[in-house]
């Protein structure tokens, strides 16, 4: 993450990140170019209006904007290639995956039921940012969530905007199979894949998506999915998805996943797409399945 003490800092990097002129910018959040020529000398800052702009058309974190967007800037951290931020240096780092089984009977209201088109968008840029070509579809992530809907969860930040998802599918066994094998893709998958009655043996949770802004709000989400495990005390599941993040892919390790396979996305960068399996029941509850 880098640290940004001026909006004018944050917008020249992010145009520079997502190789945008200045007239691209201007035309995604419908001003004119002089005015963000304004804001990139700090000349003048975005009318208070207009932040919901840069959250929805150009992805920027509410809080992000807020904290820069005043005459007296406030310091934050924030990466722009994973859309996450943090108020500390001393926060911005994941911590171990035992910091997530502290205490789960801390929760907020800001969490919902993913239930519209906006909120599946989001899943969709995320899972581009995490650069992957095989998205799936949006009717399949619907049904998902109207199948599981306590793990499929969209959370908020104080001010109504988007913050973070859960978003895991629950899948027919020979189709989680054929996944693994590397014999379909995410994109391939269909609404008949979907196991829609949980008496099949074993029980597949396919995690599709799971990200958060910030650590406050991972540790929000991540407590919602583990609680529904710890709940629920499955007797046969397996837990198994794709990770594009190192820190997110060791994470998941300590969980007690395991790693089928990988293969690099970027060859300038350590991020690979992985495949891991496994299930919670260890780190849940100190025993196998």
């Amino acid at each position: 993450m880098k640290k940004y003490s001026t909006l004018a800092e944050l917008l020249i990097d992010y145009r520079s990140h997502n190789n945008l002129s200045q007239l691209d910018m201007a035309s995604m959040l419908d001003v004119d170019i002089r005015t963000v020529l304004r804001w990139e000398k700090n000349e003048s800052l975005i009318k208070s209006e207009k932040e919901k702009d840069f959250v929805e058309n150009l992805g920027i974190p509410h809080q992000v904007i807020r904290n820069l967007n005043t005459d007296k800037p406030i310091s934050i951290y924030f990466d722009l290639k994973k859309r996450t931020y943090s108020f500390s240096g001393i926060s911005r780092n994941v911590p171990e995956a035992s910091w997530f089984n502290t205490d789960m009977e801390i929760n907020t209201d800001r969490i919902h039921l993913i239930s519209n088109d906006s909120d599946i968008q989001f899943i969709t840029d995320i899972q581009e940012i995490n650069k992957n070509t095989s998205l799936i579809k949006a009717d399949l992530v619907k049904l998902a969530a109207k199948v599981l809907p306590e793990l499929n969860l969209v959370l908020h930040d104080h001010a109504g905007f988007y913050a973070g998802h859960i978003s895991v599918i629950p899948l027919k066994y020979d189709t989680y199979l054929k996944l693994r094998e590397q014999q379909l893709k995410e994109s391939d998958l269909m609404i008949s894949d979907l196991a829609t009655s949980f008496t099949e043996k074993p029980l597949v949770f396919y995690y599709y998506s799971l990200y958060a802004d910030t650590m406050d709000n991972a540790y929000y989400l991540m407590n919602s999915l583990l609680s529904h495990f710890k709940r629920n005390k499955y007797k046969e599941y397996i837990f198994a998805g794709i990770s594009y993040r190192t820190p997110k892919i060791e994470m998941l390790r300590q969980m007690g996943l395991k790693i089928i396979w990988e293969e690099p996305i970027d060859l300038n960068t350590n991020d690979t797409s992985t495949f891991l399996e496994g299930n919670l029941d260890m780190f849940l509850f100190g025993k196998m399945s």
